[in-house]
């Protein structure tokens, strides 16, 4: 026991030498060593010490950290410095000074006093509450304005001074054109255009032609406008939909789809289709445009056209009704004088209705027939003409088989009617014999009717004619007792 004890019991001394030994015999370890092979060869056997395995780890770990906070710095201060240059170009871009330049870039390339309210811009959407154009007098246009306007602008236009996009659009517009005057027309210079879009868009959009002290002979409204700048960068080509035109105090027309040109001061209408019901269609082409120099020329063809707005609806278009087609005609006014409009167009239709006249009343009371009031289902012809004073039939012919024919011509001049008539009857309900008519105001039978000649009057509210008054100034052929229209009419 005293043995073991003693063992187990170490002075400092010893411990420090056990530790040196041990070291020692570890570093003799690792020193090379002479091994012999089976086959009797012999080589030197070192032992490789352990590397530790986490330093390279901790070592690339290190080196990540700082790259992505120097990443993240430089990060940070590219976003500042953007977000500076941001509104550095935004504060410049809606800038008083910066209106003014655009201002003037649109006059110069317009020829036109310009003014903006409002510009704001913006990457997401840029507006403008008005921009209004007045032209000197020399020229057609007069004056446009359109308003609430916003578009969409490239990133391009932030990097130049001018506004760039696929679209701009407007909310509503209106244009003035007129007659040109004896000045000469604004200069309109190649500067550098402000605007750069590839189309120009208005969802309510009006055209008026004439002038401040006249009704204008032509006049567009609520149509939707669509402009594009010309192939070869000059001008502008535009496409209409919807929307109503009229022509003078012609009727007003329902527009389907149209389409034109403007181009160094002369405006070109290319189609303009207008429609009335479910199949009525009348297509305006342009012949000559619209210049200060010659008068324009517009063909016009109708289709299933309702004669009653053809006529008007507040004129004519109250005493005759049905649909009527027209291959040819024309409509053509001077751009230098508002009143020279003119429209002449040759007509044909069938299932046509005439009402109103007041010869049609005395006509069913002799005859006493009461399908004479109201005639249906005739056959018309004759040429419509319009001069801005007065709207008229010439050569018409409107025919009931076996019950009535009428030719002559009809005129309105404001409001007033006008015109002489020549009425057939049936030979067989105004004989009285074979030579002898029942009535001497009616003529001997010639191509199946006989024939008296009316004079019209009154208006188209209330239309009169002489039918009535020849009656009575005509002794009658037979007995049979008078109408009731006749005894009033004595």
């Amino acid at each position: 026991m005293e043995k073991d004890s003693e063992q187990r019991s170490y002075s400092v001394d010893e411990m420090m030498e056990q530790l040196k030994k041990g070291k020692r015999g570890k570093s003799r370890s690792e020193d090379p060593e002479l091994v012999t092979r089976s086959d009797g060869s012999q080589v030197m056997r070192v032992r490789k010490r352990k590397r530790r395995t986490d330093q390279p780890a901790r070592s690339t770990r290190m080196r990540q950290r700082r790259y992505g906070f120097i990443s993240t710095i430089g990060f940070v201060v590219l976003l500042v410095v953007s977000g500076i240059s941001l509104l550095l170009v935004m504060a410049r871009f809606n800038s008083k000074g910066y209106r003014e330049d655009v201002e003037q870039s649109l006059s110069q390339s317009t020829g036109a006093q310009v003014g903006l309210t409002d510009l704001s811009v913006n990457p997401i959407k840029s507006q403008v509450k008005s921009v209004q154009f007045t032209w000197p007098s020399g020229g057609l246009p007069k004056s446009l304005k359109l308003e609430e306007m916003d578009a969409r602008l490239k990133a391009s236009s932030f990097l130049s001074s001018r506004l760039q996009g696929r679209e701009l659009r407007a909310s509503s517009g209106s244009m003035a054109i007129g007659p040109p005057g004896d000045a000469t027309p604004p200069l309109v210079t190649k500067a550098e255009k402000s605007l750069d879009f590839e189309s120009y868009h208005c969802n309510q959009f009006d055209l008026t032609y004439g002038t401040e002290t006249e009704d204008p002979v032509m006049r567009l409204r609520g149509t939707e406008l669509t402009a594009r700048p010309g192939k070869d960068g000059n001008g502008l080509s535009f496409t209409l939909s919807g929307g109503f035109v009229r022509f003078g105090d012609w009727s007003e027309f329902r527009v389907k789809t149209g389409g034109g040109e403007w181009k160094e001061g002369s405006f070109s209408l290319g189609r303009l289709y207008v429609r009335s019901g479910e199949s009525g269609e009348a297509v305006f082409k342009g012949v000559k445009p619209v210049t200060r120099h010659s008068p324009a020329v517009f063909d016009l063809e109708l289709i299933q056209f309702p004669i009653e707005e053809l006529l008007g609806l507040d004129s004519l278009g109250q005493l005759i009704s049905g649909q009527v087609d027209g291959p040819s005609g024309s409509l053509t006014f001077d751009p230098q004088e508002v009143t020279s409009g003119q429209l002449r167009i040759q007509f044909i239709g069938s299932d046509i209705s005439i009402e109103g006249f007041r010869f049609l009343g005395g006509l069913a009371s002799i005859l006493r027939k009461d399908h004479y009031i109201r005639p249906e289902g005739g056959e018309i012809t004759g040429t419509l003409k319009w001069d801005r004073d007065q709207m008229g039939i010439e050569d018409l012919k409107y025919e009931v088989r076996a019950h009535m024919m009428l030719t002559g011509n009809i005129m309105v001049r404001q409001q007033e009617l006008s015109g002489t008539l020549q009425l057939g009857v049936p030979e067989a309900l105004m004989m009285k014999t074979l030579t002898e008519p029942r009535y001497s105001s009616f003529s001997t039978p010639r191509k199946g009717y006989c024939w008296t000649e009316l004079q019209l009057g009154g208006t188209v509210e209330q239309p009169n004619d002489n039918f009535l008054r020849k009656l009575q100034a005509a002794p009658l052929k037979t007995k049979a007792p008078e109408s009731p229209d006749l005894k009033k009419a004595k």
